[in-house]
């Protein structure tokens, strides 16, 4: 007979991880969703509505940067497990990745005047590549170093909640970028970025370069050391695909950002176009409110998701809350809306959570699976987790964007037409912003449904670890 899950495990003083720490590593998780999603948010304005570029384009090249991830991000997680220095695995490549990172997304927008959308184009790609090469020196380390700062199954979702919400701290910030650059002083969207995107540069750094320089890692015998890297091969590093718990993970991640992403960048062109009628600057305040609001729901989850997966346990509560952000989805036909701008707010109040849990518990999940792999497979590979995870999102996203320039293409949408859109164009757009998240949330769902670690056989495979390194479990 068992009772609550709160009531079988409490974490034990050596697995709990200091505030000072979990601070450090939150305020990186605002510098990794800011780098993940900033020259996103802020590629079409700039690049298609300031320069030119055809929307097909911008998603090309958005597309091409997740691709170059999709081959860079696994060879640095192999990298960051084989690393060793008296500093640790994972922060020498946080603090290089920190620097280059911030300098190249400056860089990106920095662009010469009075050039062909063809050079823009270029500029866009090859500075895109630097700073998200850039971005994987920095990432992958960073996600692997979370997932091995506690082998506590509750105190990682927590470690993963203060993540996510300095993460939506971030998040607030890039909503209001685009409002940054439509202010008097600047000539136009273009000019507003360039001395924007140098501020966002500055915070990247502080905060990336924290996890780097205040948190301590843990410490490798030399028989672990030794292991690792005969075990961890650069030839062998889709090798976790062999762990079938992560396949479940692997598939509801993709899944959810296909459904989500894949048509998120119609929001924006919705709110200028059908909402507010081609008034870029009008639309920009609502895009800045809305998204605020979001990221603002979004801090107030996470301490509410902490609690919910403590009594309910990890799959359970990630699938209750994507379950209300399909609500929210489908509510997007009605709220979105010329007649109440601001009536929106009430998507985001609903997704909000189901996103925050999605972030934290896959992620907590994933450190389950690397002591289940070390159980079965003898090694410590969380930079190769970390890394086929982000590997997973950025694909993710590289579809995504891909298709996301043609879809807007597709419609009918032609930016000279300005606020003259049809009706046809416009109808197509909301349609597929509402009913295409709410498919591939549910597909996620399933998968998640399926996931065969429980709070139980995580506990289980820790002591069983314990005994294998004969002292007992902590």
């Amino acid at each position: 007979m068992s009772s609550s899950p709160s009531s079988h495990h409490s974490t034990p003083a050596a697995d709990r991880v200091g505030m000072g720490s979990k601070l450090s590593y939150g305020l990186g998780g605002l510098a990794e969703n800011t780098m993940h999603n900033a020259v996103n948010n802020m590629a079409n304005p700039v690049f298609n509505l300031g320069l030119g570029v055809s929307p097909a384009m911008v998603g090309v090249g958005t597309a091409i940067f997740r691709l170059w991830d999709a081959v860079t991000d696994p060879v640095m997680g192999v990298i960051s497990d084989r690393y060793e220095s008296r500093y640790g695995r994972r922060r020498p490549f946080i603090v290089l990745g920190a620097i280059l990172s911030a300098l190249f997304f400056c860089l990106i927008w920095w662009m010469p005047t009075g050039q062909s959308p063809v050079f823009y184009f270029g500029w866009f790609v090859v500075s895109g590549l630097a700073f998200y090469s850039a971005f994987t020196i920095f990432g992958v380390p960073y996600l692997a170093l979370g997932y091995e700062l506690s082998g506590d199954y509750h105190e990682r979702t927590r470690v993963m909640a203060f993540r996510t919400w300095f993460a939506s701290v971030g998040g607030i910030g890039i909503q209001w970028l685009l409002w940054l650059t439509q202010r008097p002083v600047f000539e136009n969207t273009v000019e507003g970025m360039r001395y924007v995107g140098f501020g966002a540069g500055v915070i990247l750094l502080l905060c990336a370069i924290s996890p780097g320089l205040f948190i301590r890692e843990r410490k490798l015998t030399a028989v672990e050391v030794q292991r690792n890297r005969e075990a961890i091969k650069f030839r062998g590093m889709f090798g976790v695909f062999k762990v079938r718990p992560f396949l479940f993970i692997f598939g509801a991640l993709i899944t959810a950002v296909l459904g989500m992403f894949m048509v998120s960048v119609l929001g924006f062109y919705i709110n200028v176009y059908y909402v507010f009628g081609g008034d870029l600057r009008g639309a920009s305040t609502v895009i800045g409110v809305a998204g605020s609001f979001y990221h603002l729901c979004c801090l107030v989850s996470v301490p509410l998701i902490a609690w919910t997966s403590t009594r309910m346990g990890k799959r359970k509560a990630l699938m209750l809350f994507l379950s209300i952000a399909i609500v929210g989805t489908i509510s997007k036909w009605w709220l979105l809306t010329p007649e109440m701008p601001y009536l929106q707010l009430g998507v985001n109040f609903l997704m909000a959570p189901g996103l925050s849990a999605l972030w934290i518990l896959l992620s907590s999940m994933v450190a389950d699976v690397t002591d289940y792999d070390e159980l079965h497979n003898r090694t410590r590979r969380e930079g190769s987790f970390g890394a086929i995870y982000n590997w997973t999102l950025k694909l993710g996203f590289a579809v995504c964007f891909l298709i996301a320039g043609f879809i807007l293409q597709w419609s009918g949408f032609n930016e000279s037409l300005g606020g003259n859109q049809s009706e046809e164009t416009l109808t197509n757009l909301r349609f597929l912003f509402s009913a295409v998240p709410a498919i591939g949330l549910g597909l996620a769902i399933f998968l998640i449904a399926k996931f065969p670690i429980t709070e139980e056989l995580a506990y289980s495979i820790r002591s069983q670890l314990a005994e294998r390194k004969n002292t007992s479990p902590s």
